[in-house]
Formats: C-alpha cells, sequence, structure tokens
C-alpha cells in the first residue's frame, strides 16, 4: 500500500520544549486511524505537524511524499482536510456558503467558482445530507447539523487525508455515530485516509482498524483495537480502574469504567509516606489524598514540582535546598517523618547520587514490619554509581516490599480503614 503519512524520528513542541518525542509511524493509504491518549498526551501537536502549523524540532513528517514544511499552504490544503470540534462560522453565511469555502484551495485568488465546483459542492451537501438546508444561515442550524457542514466543507476540498481533532466531542450519541458513518463511506468509497484524534475509545474502536495510543509524547502501543485497548495498557495509560469486553452487537472493544471507590474504600486512619521527585508523585499524591489517606512525602527539593503539588494539598513534606543533593541532616528528618506513617510508598523516581539515601526511609520501614510498595522498572531509572540504587530495591523485594505496576494496581492493594 501506498504511504500517506511518515514521521521519521519527529520531536516537536513549543518554546522549544517537546511535546511529543522521536516520534516513528506510518499511514498507508484508505486506513482509518485512531490517536488516543490521555489530555497531555501530544494528540494535538501531532496534529499540528501534519497540517504544518508546527514545525519538527528534529525529524520529519511527510504526507504523499514530501516534506510538509517545504509544500505551500495552498498544496497542504489540496490534500488535507481538518474537520475540528468546533468552528468559528460568521454568522450571516448560509450552509452553501460555508461548504463552498473548501473550494478555495482550487481557485485562483480572483476567481470564481465554476459549473464543475459548484457540481462539487452540491455532491458534497448530498453526501452529507444537508442539501435540503443549504440555503439556511448556519446559526439556525443543531449542532449535529453544523458538524455535517464543516465534514461537506471538507469533503468539497477533495482531499486525500481527513483528519479530525476531536470533531465528535460536543455531540449528542446519535449525532456521533451519523457523522463517523459519513466519515468511514468517504473512507470505503472514496478511499480517503483518516486519523481520527479522540477521548471516546469505544467509538474510535468500532470505526478505526487501527488504534494508536499516545502517553507524554511517545506512541505506547500501536495495532488493532483488540491489541491496544487492554485493561492492563489502559489502567496504566489514564491511571483509573476500566473493564474491557467485547460488543456482542457488532464484535468491537468496548471499555467500561470499573466501578469507582467508595466511602467503603477508605484510607482515614492510614498514613502513608511517599517517595517521590521530578513530578513522578503528583498524581500518586492526589490520588491518595481523594481516598482519604494520611500523606507525609519527603525528602523533596524545594521548587520541584512534586513538592509544589504537596504545598497546595497541605501535605506534610520534608524539603532540601534545590538542586541539591539530600544531606544526612534532611534525610534524618524525613526518616523521623517516615516513622509515624503506615506505609511507605515509592514512585518512579529516577535515582542518582544526590537522593537514593531516600531509599533508607524504605528500608527502614521494611525493617520495622511496614509495608513498603515500589513501582516496577527502578532498574531503568537508575543514575546511581554502580547500580546502587537497583541492588537496594532487589534487597527490598527479596526482604517483602510489594512491586506494582500503576496507580490503579497500588490503590487496590493499599490497606482501608474499612
Amino acid at each position: 500500500m501506498k504511504t500517506v503519512l511518515e514521521f521519521r524520528n519527529v520531536s516537536a513542541g513549543y518554546h522549544s520544549v517537546p511535546v511529543i518525542r522521536n516520534l516513528d509511524l506510518t499511514v498507508t493509504e484508505g486506513q482509518m486511524v485512531g490517536i488516543l491518549g490521555p489530555n497531555g498526551a501530544g494528540k494535538t501537536t501531532f496534529l499540528r505537524c501534519i497540517t504544518g502549523l508546527c514545525s519538527p524540532m528534529t525529524g520529519i513528517v511527510s504526507i504523499f511524499g514530501s516534506d510538509v514544511t517545504r509544500l505551500p499552504a495552498a498544496e497542504r490544503a489540496r490534500l488535507i482536510a481538518v474537520v475540528p470540534q468546533e468552528l468559528e462560522i460568521p454568522a450571516s453565511f448560509t450552509v452553501q456558503e460555508i461548504v463552498m469555502i473548501g473550494r478555495t484551495a482550487s481557485l485562483n485568488r480572483w476567481s470564481q467558482p465554476s459549473l464543475c465546483d459548484v457540481k462539487i459542492v452540491e455532491r458534497a451537501m448530498v453526501y452529507t445530507d444537508v442539501a435540503d438546508i443549504k440555503h439556511r444561515p448556519v446559526t439556525e442550524l443543531s449542532g449535529g447539523e453544523k458538524q455535517r457542514v464543516i465534514v461537506a466543507m471538507a469533503l468539497a476540498q477533495e482531499p486525500r487525508m481527513i483528519l479530525m481533532d476531536e470533531a465528535t466531542s460536543h455531540l449528542d450519541m446519535n449525532h456521533r455515530l451519523e457523522i463517523m458513518q459519513i466519515i468511514e463511506r468517504l473512507n470505503i468509497e472514496k478511499g480517503v485516509s483518516v486519523i481520527m484524534v479522540s477521548h471516546d475509545l469505544n467509538l474510535t474502536a468500532e470505526f478505526c482498524q487501527r488504534i494508536i495510543l499516545m502517553d507524554r509524547g511517545k506512541i505506547a502501543a500501536d495495532g488493532k483495537p483488540s491489541e491496544v485497548l487492554t485493561e492492563n495498557i489502559l489502567s496504566t495509560i489514564y491511571n483509573c480502574n476500566v473493564r474491557v469486553q467485547k460488543n456482542q452487537a457488532n464484535g468491537s472493544v468496548c471499555v467500561l469504567p470499573a466501578p469507582r471507590l467508595t466511602s467503603a474504600h477508605s484510607g482515614r486512619g492510614i498514613t502513608v509516606h511517599v517517595v517521590a521527585g521530578g513530578g513522578c508523585g503528583e498524581e500518586i499524591l492526589r490520588r491518595l489524598n481523594l481516598a482519604d489517606y494520611t500523606i507525609t512525602s519527603g525528602v523533596l527539593n524545594k521548587g520541584d514540582s512534586d513538592a509544589e503539588v504537596a504545598g497546595v494539598l497541605g501535605i506534610p513534606t520534608v524539603l532540601e535546598k534545590p538542586f541539591s543533593p539530600v544531606s544526612r541532616d534532611i534525610l534524618d528528618k524525613a526518616l523521623v517523618m517516615a516513622e509515624s506513617a503506615d506505609i511507605i510508598v515509592v514512585c518512579a523516581v529516577p535515582f542518582g547520587p544526590g537522593n537514593a539515601g531516600n531509599l533508607e526511609l524504605a528500608e527502614q520501614a521494611l525493617a520495622k514490619g511496614k509495608q513498603v510498595f515500589l513501582i516496577d522498572g527502578i532498574s531503568q531509572r537508575d543514575y546511581t554509581y554502580n547500580r546502587e540504587a537497583t541492588t537496594r530495591a532487589q534487597k527490598l523485594l527479596q526482604n517483602g516490599a510489594r512491586v506494582f505496576q500503576n496507580i490503579p494496581e497500588l490503590l487496590k492493594a493499599l490497606p482501608t480503614s474499612a
């Protein structure tokens, strides 16, 4: 199959800060690809790279074999149409006038639409079922009708690829299905490649043959819906418990949220000391706070994002000076604090010579018979001399510490006051 989109070692972002990192992927002609991921995963930046609105810091984005940054805007508009979640439309415009805007890239600057252009617009309106309202002002339309008009405008471009940016997020259930069925028809009947960014996992799984799951600017999983939308992968990426089952009506993957934590699953009266740093503890601190655990934390450096979150949540924290190694007297203060805790949780901290001493908090707690939880993968974050952090973590596990893969798994394993 012909390649229509290729990312080659692409990093891109804003103000010299990358949002997507070292991205490699290929989309072939006629594919309908869903792009999923939590907020901040890089989905919008990914789309902006395709349209040329965000230039890569490194690497090349090519569409239909051409570097997108070297294509004139008019040529990009002929190749790619974008269906956004909403579009600011002048109040005085009719449906037909809006759809005709889709022909702009094909017209000379001062030329009027030809008979051929008019026929293309008429066909696009018929295809999207808005021909009978073509003379109505757009302001009189419902949300579903407006979105069909936007799809008709995109279709009038006669693109070879359609990008959908949360295009169904503001629509009700019926109109979501309606829009997706129109896009599916374009994909099947006209061979238009479709890349769809969405937060709707089930809708994406039903209509897309391929799903790319993004997390923190990288591809976490890529494959068929049944391969990507698994309970283990989704729980890790979205930090919540989910249930995945097959839709008996059509065989598609169906993702359901697991029952929320109730007051019966409460951490009230149980103290957890969290070893964090570099932002790795923010979500754990927040979730433990929501579950009503008493929390302490440290040693953290002043100015660290975990320290800021702890401060906002009113969590007692032992702090070291900014960008400084953990000193002995500060570590001793943390040891005193951790001694009052029932449980020690070690987050995904990158350990170096300056903060490896924090593992002493877990060692001391384990020696006193307290529960210790370590997130998996410490060897991948070990920047100490002679792999000190990895060795100490292995001893902790040998002596009874428990490993967890993600936050839902940790919350399920923690004792409660119920």
